[in-house]
């Protein structure tokens, strides 16, 4: 029951439009807290999974993508960490989509955008994300990532960070 809510969720998150448009660009991410859970979006390159690119075109198509999708989300619970206070957030509905390219034009594509719903045990005062998924190329090798959340009284907030290797891990709202 709690993947078709999460999966409403994330779709009501992002306001979908056009199914060619992108969900999130390229090398970057974002987490809205609503409550007690945190709606996560992150585009990340292809080239930062191992033993998925099976025709070695330094991209990923549809057939890979189903054929590796449960291998991929594996690897990518153990690569990007929620948590707040040293709880962790599970990551709960977690959806894999093909990155349209910069025309919109579907097929083999050279990020992977990751929708999921991180489950936190209260409502997050500092939550922290960790990222340990980078791709080969110097332009893969960082990650632009914004955090929002309401204050009291309804006022949004946000904060803007970059994650690259030597700063995987960042503290929101400190």
């Amino acid at each position: 029951m709690r993947r078709p809510l999460a999966l409403l969720g994330v779709l009501a998150l992002l306001d979908a439009g056009p199914v060619q448009a992108h969900l999130m660009e390229n090398q970057q991410g974002t987490l809205n807290l609503v409550g007690q859970r945190g709606y996560l979006v992150l585009s990340l390159p292809v080239s930062a999974l191992k033993g998925v690119d099976d025709n070695r075109d330094r991209r990923l198509d549809a057939a890979e993508l189903q054929r590796h999708a449960a291998v991929i989300e594996r690897y990518l619970r153990a690569r990007v960490r929620v948590s707040d206070a040293n709880r962790p957030a599970p990551l709960d509905g977690v959806l894999l989509n093909l990155s349209p390219d910069d025309h919109h034009r579907e097929g083999p594509a050279t990020h992977l955008v990751l929708l999921a719903v991180a489950m936190f045990e209260t409502e997050p005062r500092h939550p922290q994300i960790e990222l340990q998924i980078f791709g080969r190329a110097p332009a893969e090798r960082s990650y632009r990532f914004s955090a929002t959340r309401r204050e009291p009284g309804g006022r949004p907030r946000e904060e803007v960070v970059r994650f690259t290797p030597k700063t995987p891990r960042h503290t929101f709202f400190d």
